[in-house]
This record gives structure tokens, C-alpha cells and sequence, in this order.
């Protein structure tokens, strides 16, 4: 048993970085629906079984020496309590769809596992080197794929509604936002605001003319394309954990380039540019341009508005979207920044509010507050309560605590970038939480734990080497 076990760890490095090309790379088509929700099982959850089988052997003579880590013991805590807030919100509250619940607690344990099988699987630094390697490649890909998406008419795969989730092959409307190989425009600038504070302290440690060219090359296209996807508060995010990461290494000099080319991206992307005044002008100042004022109705048995109900008899006005109601910006960039704040303000962020206040120490359960809240922190409390939220917490403090004791280290080696980068990275993730759902996001969520994975295993050969 024990040269079996040695066998498949010599191997299993092999397929962590089959992983770290598959999930990125590979489009969300979908293999089995789960009733209720537009939400599938897929090839990477196939994958990913097969290789937790794989892993699960591979540590079978050390089960002890796992369970008795720190990190995995707050792993089991958090996967056990929200098992029981999964049991009081079937039993208890009667909140949620035991199949449906059952399904969204067992994704969060196979997002996790990959935190662990990325430890186990990075044991020498030139595992941990030609893990760079890959990634840079998949990074490359990720970027040359989108911009064929937006110049080259390559097809797209989306997640965004039910329709679109049945692996249907579409291509980018001129409205649309460049998904690339991910299911959505958010997901991949989530994805590139993560990568791309790694590649900012890749940068710094690589000292090499053509190494440090080809980093910046890469960091540069990615830079434009997360502007390209128009997605705010992901673009404000990597500007903070890029300038983290200049700080910590003492590169604040390039902070003044990082602006330089937050103007270019502005001028690049007007997408952007609009959506980031009209956040300003209508969501934060309560201004903007015209507001719509409809005509006179004439009388309605529901007494319902309608802008085809007018008294004059004229229909929309050009221009004007014909499901726009009294008060709304005319404007249909600022109509859509006016519309996507105030579904988070009105409905799902209250949402998630309600279910906690219902249940303040287990929430609800998970699934209980519909695929979207726009908010991780508040689904967090409304789906899992307060003892759920805290659970998480005390994994990403594990985490956090072991980075940062590397990154107070005097030694500025390719270990301290690397977790400079994750470190930042997390806060880039920390920030887009505040209005994107980033750790129910299939695709993300699975690269951020093997991307935390393969830090903590950095950590764990440093110790070895010392």
C-alpha cells in the first residue's frame, strides 16, 4: 500500500496542472442538469473527482498527519457547519430544496479539496517552477482567446441566463462584453485581477531582459482586456492589489506607471470609461442625464403603467428602451448602471438580510437565497449564518497568517513574490466579493483554491529546505 500511495503522489502533480489548464481553458458545457436551477454538472467535476480518488490514496499511510493540521481542521469545521445549517434549513426553517441545498454544499467541498490535492502536489521547486510556466501559457491563451471573441468572431459559451446555460455556441453582439473562455464577463475579470497582481510580482523577482518583456507583454493585454469587460469594480480592484503588491516590494516608483495606464485603459475601453462616470453621476451623486417622464396614461382596468399606454398614442420614444419606467435615466448606459445597483440595493441584498435575520447562527441554508445575491459577504450570513461566515473567515486567516509571516521574511526570493502576489490577489477577491458572488463561481472559485494550494505548498518546501 505504501509504494501504491508513493506512486500515484510522485504523479499526482501531473494532474494538478492538467487542472490548472482544463478549468480555465476548457468552455461550461454542460453534461447533467440539476432540476430546479440552471446550474450543471460538467467535465471539470468528473475531473475533479477522479483526481480527489487519486489524491485520496496518495495520503491514505498519512491520514493522521493531515487531519491533524490546523488548516484542515477549519476546512472540516466550516464544511461541517454548513452541513448543519444545510439540515436546519430543510428541517427547521423549510427554506430550502434538500437536492438543491445538497448540491451547493457538496460544490463548496470540491472547490475546497483542491486547497489540499494543490499542497500535496507541490513538493520541489521544480514542480513549483514549471507550475509558472503553465500558468503564464494558460494566462496567454485566456487573453488571445477573448480578444478573438471581440475581433475574430470566436464563439462564445455563457452561463449568464437559463437559455445560454445549455452550452449554447453564440458570438459577441456588439453590446456584448468579452467572456473569453470563462461564462461570463465577470468571471473572467475576476480571474484576471487575481492573475494579474501574480504577474506584477513575477515582474519584480525575474531579472532576465526578455523574461521580464514577456511578463510585462502578457500583463499588458491582460491589463486591456479586464478593461474590455467593462466590469468596475473588478478593474478598481486589481488597481489596489497591483499597487499592494509595488508597495511590498518596495517598487513604489512603478505605482506611477500602474496609473499611467489606468488613464490608458480608459481611453481603450469607453465602455468602461461610461460605466465608471455614470456609477459616479447616478448611483453615487444621484444625477446624470435625462430622466424619463411618461405621458399622460390613458385609463387601465390594472391601473399598471405602460409606455405604450400613453394618451397620445405615440410609442416609444427613438432611442428610449421600451421597458423603461417613469424616473429612469433615458440613457441606456446609464440606465443599465442605474438598474444593476438597484437590484443589489432592493431585492438581493435584502434578501439575504431577511434570511439572516431569520436564522441569525446558521442562515437558512445553502441555495435558500436563489443563485444571486452580488454580495459573498451577505450571502454568507444569510445562507450559513454567523457561525458559517466565521468559519470562512478563520480559513482565510490560516492562510493569511502563514503568507504574511513569509512576506515579513528579509529574504526576497521567487517564494516571497509568489505570495505577495496571492496575497494581493486575495485582496482583489476580497473587494470584488463586495458586489459580485466570486466564490459561487465554478471556474474561479477552483483556481483560487489551487492557486492558494500551491502558496501554501511553497511555504511547506521552504521549511524543508531550511
Amino acid at each position: 500500500m505504501l509504494k501504491l500511495s508513493n506512486l500515484f503522489e510522485k504523479y499526482l502533480i501531473w494532474w494538478v496542472l492538467g487542472l490548472f489548464i482544463f478549468i480555465p481553458l476548457y468552455p461550461k458545457f454542460p453534461l447533467f442538469n440539476v432540476p430546479g436551477t440552471y446550474v450543471a454538472i460538467r467535465m471539470e467535476d468528473f475531473l475533479i473527482a477522479l483526481i480527489t480518488i487519486w489524491w485520496l490514496i496518495a495520503i491514505c499511510p498519512r491520514i493522521n498527519e493531515f487531519l491533524d493540521k490546523t488548516l484542515t481542521k477549519a476546512v472540516l469545521l466550516f464544511w461541517g457547519i454548513g452541513l448543519l445549517s444545510l439540515f436546519s434549513g430543510i428541517f427547521l426553517t423549510q427554506t430550502v430544496s434538500w437536492h438543491l441545498g445538497l448540491f451547493h454544499w457538496l460544490r463548496r467541498v470540491e472547490t475546497m479539496l483542491l486547497l489540499f490535492i494543490a499542497i500535496d502536489a507541490f513538493r520541489s521547486q521544480k514542480g513549483f517552477r514549471f507550475w509558472l510556466k503553465v500558468m503564464l501559457g494558460v494566462i496567454m491563451a485566456v487573453v488571445i482567446y477573448g480578444f478573438g471573441q471581440q475581433y475574430l468572431k470566436f464563439p462564445v459559451i455563457s452561463t449568464t441566463n437559463r437559455e445560454f446555460s445549455k452550452g449554447l455556441i453564440l458570438f459577441l453582439s456588439p453590446e456584448a462584453r468579452v467572456n473569453s473562455t470563462f461564462a461570463g464577463h465577470y468571471d473572467l475579470a475576476v480571474f484576471l485581477t487575481f492573475v494579474l497582481t501574480m504577474l506584477a510580482g513575477f515582474f519584480i523577482y525575474f531579472k532576465k531582459f526578455y523574461t521580464k518583456v514577456f511578463i510585462a507583454v502578457i500583463a499588458f493585454f491582460s491589463f486591456i482586456l479586464l478593461a474590455m469587460t467593462a466590469a468596475r469594480v473588478s478593474f478598481f480592484a486589481v488597481l489596489a492589489g497591483i499597487t499592494s503588491v509595488f508597495w511590498l516590494s518596495s517598487q513604489k516608483k512603478l505605482i506611477l506607471v500602474l496609473v499611467f495606464f489606468a488613464g490608458l485603459a480608459f481611453v481603450i475601453s469607453p465602455d468602461l470609461r461610461h460605466r465608471t462616470v455614470a456609477t459616479l453621476t447616478v448611483n453615487l451623486l444621484g444625477g446624470g442625464g435625462a430622466k424619463y417622464t411618461p405621458p399622460v396614461q390613458k385609463a387601465s382596468p390594472t391601473g399598471h403603467f405602460s409606455v405604450e399606454n400613453g394618451i397620445s398614442g405615440e410609442a416609444t420614444p427613438a432611442g428610449v428602451p421600451v421597458d423603461i419606467a417613469p424616473g429612469e435615466p433615458i440613457n441606456t448606459t446609464e440606465l443599465g448602471v442605474y438598474r444593476s445597483f438597484g437590484i443589489r440595493i432592493d431585492e438581493e441584498w435584502p434578501r439575504a438580510i431577511r434570511a439572516f435575520e431569520k436564522n441569525p447562527i446558521l442562515g437558512t441554508g445553502y441555495s435558500s437565497i436563489t443563485i444571486a445575491t452580488d454580495n459573498d459577504y451577505l450571502r454568507s450570513l444569510g445562507e450559513t449564518g454567523i457561525l458559517g461566515t466565521l468559519s470562512l473567515i478563520l480559513i482565510f486567516w490560516i492562510i493569511l497568517k502563514s503568507y504574511v509571516r513569509v512576506m515579513c521574511s528579509r529574504q526576497r526570493g521567487l517564494v516571497f513574490y509568489t505570495i505577495t502576489g496571492l496575497t494581493c490577489g486575495l485582496i482583489t477577491i476580497f473587494i470584488t466579493s463586495l458586489f459580485i458572488d466570486v466564490l459561487e463561481s465554478s471556474k474561479v472559485a477552483q483556481l483560487l483554491w489551487l492557486s492558494l494550494g500551491v502558496g501554501m505548498a511553497t511555504l511547506e518546501m521552504e521549511n524543508n529546505d531550511g
